[in-house]
């Protein structure tokens, strides 16, 4: 189906990503949210979105008229910070920054974060609860350890 309300975006070729970070399915272009009551029901309030589908689509093109370039998730991004799921010792300013820890040398990926036991070789050599073990035992052994770019060191 396509977004009822900016025509460009296909629900049923939602990716797997598009869905990483939310429960509903939501339309990446103009930020509607797929609510199968509002879309049979035009005037219906507050369900999935809070404005009905005939003033959302009224909303949609207002801002379209205002700014032709549009992007609701530029508009809408908001920086997530977050420790390092390693060793909680570095602040990530945002999710998927692939910023790397200065204290354990994890790459903060969003993905591997989700999915801790899956996506090694992916942003980490290791998926995320290995790449902890290791950390953990290395800093057992090494208690003064510090990281280099390419891995462990001892001083």
């Amino acid at each position: 189906m396509m977004c009822p309300v900016c025509g460009k975006f296909e629900f049923t070729e939602l990716q797997e990503t598009d869905l990483l970070f939310r429960d509903e399915m939501q339309c990446s272009i103009c930020g509607w949210k797929y609510d199968q009551r509002q879309h049979e029901d035009h005037d219906l309030k507050n369900g999935l979105n809070e404005l009905s589908l005939n003033e959302y689509q009224a909303w949609y093109k207002q801002k379209i008229k205002e700014n032709p370039d549009f992007d609701f998730q530029d508009e809408n991004y908001q920086a997530a910070a977050h420790m390092c799921p390693v060793c909680h010792h570095y602040q990530f300013e945002d999710e998927n920054s692939f910023d790397v820890c200065p204290f354990c040398g994890w790459c903060d990926d969003a993905l591997m974060e989700n999915e801790p036991d899956k996506w090694a070789d992916n942003a980490n050599d290791l998926c995320l609860n290995e790449f902890r073990e290791r950390y953990q035992k290395f800093c057992l052994a090494n208690p003064k350890y510090r990281f280099e770019k390419n891995g462990f060191r001892n001083s």
